[in-house]
């Protein structure tokens, strides 16, 4: 394992950057979840915000609890593949309405 590496996985806060990829994400999805105040994060300067890694892990498991009670709630709702009612018919998108097509007559030149 390279030096910036062990270091990495050591540190106790975490700039965006290592912040992002310690989740996985872009530059830019970090600084969206900072924003937003879903990670804690601490703003030294304009440049500079920091993370501790330990929220960065506690964010993950409370994400992963929410998303999980999301899925488990919806399995609920739906009937078992095997049982005998049928499914609820699923709704279609509607149609795009065509428009006529502009009449070009009137751009012609006339000469």
């Amino acid at each position: 394992m390279s030096a910036r590496r062990e270091q990495f996985e050591q540190e106790d806060t975490l700039g965006l950057e290592d912040a992002a990829k310690v989740l996985r994400l872009g530059l830019e999805a970090m600084k969206a979840l900072v924003e937003e105040g879903t990670v804690p994060a601490v703003r030294l300067n304009q440049k500079h915000t920091v993370m501790l890694r330990e929220d960065l892990i506690e964010f993950l498991r409370a994400e992963g609890r929410r998303q999980a009670a999301e899925r488990k709630a919806a399995i609920g709702k739906r009937p078992a593949a095997n049982s005998a009612q049928p499914a609820p018919p699923r709704a279609r998108p509607a149609k795009v309405r065509r428009i006529s097509p502009p009449d070009l007559a009137a751009y012609e030149v006339k000469g």
